[in-house]
């Protein structure tokens, strides 16, 4: 503790300096905001990263221990400037959020994502309410009803960010899990400012029916011409911007866009950042909205650590330290008031395996937009000081321990797996067909899996894919490939699709953890299971041949051997000098790899026969001195050393010709054998004569075109 305060005395007195050099001067104390601001993130970003821990994490956590010593340095001037950083980034944070919801995501899943989500909040706003009127009993701290709504209004709602951070940094995106928790997040998000402005309003009844009801009407106004007017027209803004060929310009208008729709929902009397996340939502299923969220992603990481970075300054660490303990049941209680019901509600939706487990740890963090809410109604004096102080230290406190909380999900998992979840139906997975064996198990994928599907079914070899994305699920299922939905790093899956009858286990994910939990979870079911997986760097090839798994594929090596294979060819290069070449980088590269099983090399080595005996393709005709004689009359073979393995004649081909095939002109002729053969071949055919005397051109000479 010494030391913590020692490092807080010493960044006081810097800022002390700078208060000095810029005092009196607002625009510098913006400027020194967004500087501090940034290198907090830097530094508490590198500290997570060093620590394997989300960059939130470190961006709210370097944000209160910065913002410590920020506010002792300048007081109450500091607040301005941190509160307009905090909105700026919140709202083209939501709005690159907004851009990333998608109807076509939430179309199956609507009912729960939909329903549920709505459920849920009407059950949270009750239950937050209901603790504000405890409190408010307890210890006096809410006053009016009003109050107590708006309590219960601000935990509505999951932090989207927080979960699309956590979901990218553990490789969960595009699971059913994961549209499910994103899905539900963004429907709580639409419902919370439309909730604030009714409670909020609920006291102007005294004042008029209108001065109630107006603030609404424009709000629902609003809402309905950004979703429909908005959603249609917004779009040929930006493809008037295109016209002019200029990523800037592009990025510029869609900056422009977000900015300007919260400015006018502000006028609107609805949120600045609501209105930004409409704009999202509205441009999100247009071509255009998709260029946007390409070109927004570097904006929208440097606005989430303003924002995250910006809310963690503005803690009350004295208030939180004083209220720690009420702070910290009110982190619990406000996050199961929505992780509860939603697991819940997913559970007796048919959602199992994973996905209520997942609801229950995921689905901590508070939304970002519960600190538009207390803003707004602050502002409008409908809650105190405290309750501001005490709402955000909640939302703040919540949003630190949400991803460590998410990393239970699977422990937790793999324990209820083996116990409650063994005996109960499992209802989003596609069972095996029931006489599998002697099978392949390929998890995970995608498009390289149905690839891979497809080979083994021409082999007449039986496989099963695995796949935790819907959308490749789905699109395995619909060219007719054999598979079922499921992680298949947790055990139920992996027994589900027979790895005590399988022959192998072949791990595709493109994300090497995936990879490793896959294999480290098929090898506990059956230490003597066989796995192929692939790795990119000599550190994860490493890691596998820890854990035994010497069958690896590296895509990018050889990827660079291939590419490496065809420039030597194209430099004139023998290709026999081209494969030993090849051949010895190879076998260095995967020493282990072949010395663990001998055929393996083997089957290298064929590999390399194969490289070396090239095909040639040639047209004969009436020059041809082979044309109108038998393959055997012909006598190529022994001419040129060519063996004559296809014809095509007629736009049919004839495979492995017998010697009695005659040739004839306009037949495409296929030829294998080494380059040194085929330039004999091209020769001899060329000339004219059938004499095995002719001399022939110098290795390494050109093959004619």
């Amino acid at each position: 503790m010494d030391t913590i305060f020692s490092i807080l005395f010493y960044c006081k007195n810097v800022l002390l300096h700078l208060h000095d050099a810029i005092v009196g001067n607002s625009s510098q104390m913006l400027v020194t905001a967004v500087v501090i601001i940034v290198l907090t993130g830097l530094i508490g970003g590198l500290m997570a990263k060093k620590l394997k821990q989300p960059l939130i994490l470190g961006y709210i956590l370097a944000g209160v221990f910065v913002g410590i010593a920020y506010k002792a340095s300048f007081g109450e001037s500091a607040n301005g400037a941190i509160d307009s950083m905090a909105n700026i980034g919140v709202a083209l944070l939501l709005f690159s959020m907004g851009l990333e919801f998608s109807k076509d995501d939430i179309r199956p899943i609507y009912k729960i994502a939909v329903w549920g989500s709505l459920a849920q909040v009407l059950f949270t706003l009750i239950a937050g309410a209901g603790i504000a009127y405890i409190l408010s009993k307890t210890i006096g701290l809410f006053t009016t009803g009003t109050s107590m709504l708006l309590f219960g209004v601000a935990f509505v709602s999951t932090s989207t960010a927080v979960i699309l951070k956590t979901l990218t940094s553990n490789g969960q995106m595009g699971t059913l899990s994961s549209k499910v928790m994103i899905g539900m997040s963004i429907v709580q998000d639409l419902t919370v400012i439309p909730l604030m402005l009714i409670v909020s309003k609920l006291s102007n009844f005294s004042e008029g029916v209108m001065s109630a009801v107006e603030p609404l009407i424009l709000g629902a106004v609003f809402m309905f011409v950004i979703m429909t007017a908005g959603a249609r027209y917004l779009p040929k803004l930006l493809e008037f911007v295109l016209t002019f060929n200029s990523r800037e310009l592009f990025l510029l208008a869609v900056i422009c866009l977000s900015l300007g729709i919260g400015f006018i929902s502000e006028a609107m009397q609805v949120s600045f950042s609501f209105g930004a996340f409409l704009a999202g939502i509205a441009l999100s299923d247009s071509s255009y909205g998709k260029k946007a969220l390409s070109e927004m992603i570097p904006v929208r990481d440097f606005f989430a650590m303003l924002f995250f970075v910006s809310i963690g300054m503005m803690l009350d660490f004295q208030y939180l330290s004083a209220n720690f303990l009420l702070v910290m049941l009110l982190v619990v209680l406000t996050s199961m008031s929505r992780t509860v019901f939603l697991s819940a509600v997913t559970w007796f939706s048919g959602y199992r395996n994973v996905i209520p487990v997942a609801m229950f740890f995921g689905m901590v963090a508070t939304s970002e937009i519960a600190f538009i809410v207390i803003q707004v109604v602050q502002t409008e004096g409908l809650i105190s000081a405290d309750v501001y102080s005490l709402i955000l230290c909640v939302v703040v406190c919540s949003m630190i321990l949400g991803p460590a909380v998410d990393n239970l999900t699977s422990p937790v998992y793999r324990m209820l797996s083996k116990t409650i979840l063994k005996k109960c139906h499992v209802s989003d997975v596609v069972l095996p067909l029931p006489d599998l064996h002697n099978h392949v198990i390929i998890a995970g994928g995608d498009a390289t899996a149905r690839s891979i599907a497809k080979l083994m079914t021409s082999l007449r070899q039986q496989y099963i894919i695995i796949e935790s994305d819907h959308r490749a699920f789905q699109a395995a299922r619909s060219e007719k490939l054999v598979c079922m939905f499921g992680d298949p790093q947790h055990e139920i899956i992996l027994s589900a699709a027979g790895i005590e009858r399988a022959k192998l286990v072949l791990a595709a994910s493109s994300a090497f953890v995936d990879n490793l939990a896959t294999v480290k979870c098929a090898r506990e079911l059956r230490p003597d299971i066989p796995v192929v997986t692939c790795a990119e760097s000599k550190d994860e090839v490493d890691i596998l041949f820890a854990n035994q798994i010497f069958e690896v594929v590296q895509p990018e090596f050889e990827s660079a051997l291939e590419m490496t294979r065809l420039a030597l060819l194209r430099l004139q290069v023998p290709a026999v000098a081209i494969q030993n070449y090849m051949d010895t980088v190879r076998f260095e590269h995967y020493r282990p790899f072949f010395e663990s099983r001998i055929e393996y090399g083997t089957v290298s080595r064929m590999r390399s026969l194969a490289g070396m005996l090239e095909l040639y393709w040639m047209e004969l005709d009436d020059s041809c001195f082979a044309v109108n004689k038998t393959i055997a009359q012909s006598n190529i073979r022994v001419v040129s050393g060519v063996s004559i393995v296809g014809v095509i004649r007629d736009g049919n081909m004839i495979m492995n010709p017998a010697p009695e095939l005659k040739l004839l002109s306009g037949d495409l002729v296929a030829g294998i054998g080494t380059r040194e053969q085929k330039i004999a071949f091209e020769h001899v055919m060329r000339s004219g004569k059938d004499d095995t005397t002719i001399p022939l051109p110098p290795v390494g000479t050109p093959i004619p075109v």
